[in-house]
């Protein structure tokens, strides 16, 4: 049974690594232009929510939950994606981004609070870590492993079946 995900799932991956394969998200970027961190961060949460999503529906849920529970909530990869998705806020014409004051992103390891009062947490000096509201996500951890995940989940839900 075909998806009506499946005619945009090859360009969605392809974006979604374009993005992951960029330096946006480098601490030492050359250029903190457009598109900024958020932005691109906005992004690569809405497509690979949609990834994730059509990986579950087709009966692969990407649910590891490395680090992923944040003050007690306890929840798999697909279910923190899908949540900093919602908190995206979308304008017509405009670039997706959070509300004011809802997203920070710290580069390698500390504890403190950003200037707009969030308390944060990353764990890990080689790691990118972004926050929305009180939710903690990891670029390498979580991002590009559960996208690896789910294309692996993809192309075998989509090979053609060898029972006879």
């Amino acid at each position: 049974m075909s998806m009506p995900l499946d005619t945009q799932r090859q360009p969605r991956l392809n974006r979604l690594h374009q993005i992951l394969e960029s330096d946006v998200f480098s601490p030492n970027r050359s250029s903190h232009a457009t598109p900024s961190y958020e932005q691109a961060f906005a992004e690569v949460i809405q497509l690979l929510d949609d990834v994730l999503r059509q990986s579950d529906e087709s009966g692969h849920r990407i649910d590891f939950i490395n680090e992923v529970g944040v003050r007690g909530k306890i929840m798999d990869v697909t279910s923190l994606v899908g949540s900093m998705r919602r908190a995206i806020r979308l304008q017509t014409g405009a670039v997706a981004s959070f509300e004011a004051n809802q997203f920070n992103c710290y580069f390698n390891a500390g504890t403190g609070y950003f200037a707009n009062g969030s308390f944060f947490d990353a764990d890990h000096d080689d790691e990118v870590t972004f926050f929305v509201n009180d939710e903690r996500i990891y670029l390498n951890r979580h991002i590009k492993r559960a996208l690896q995940e789910a294309e692996l989940a993809i192309v075998k839900s989509s090979a053609p079946s060898t029972n006879l």
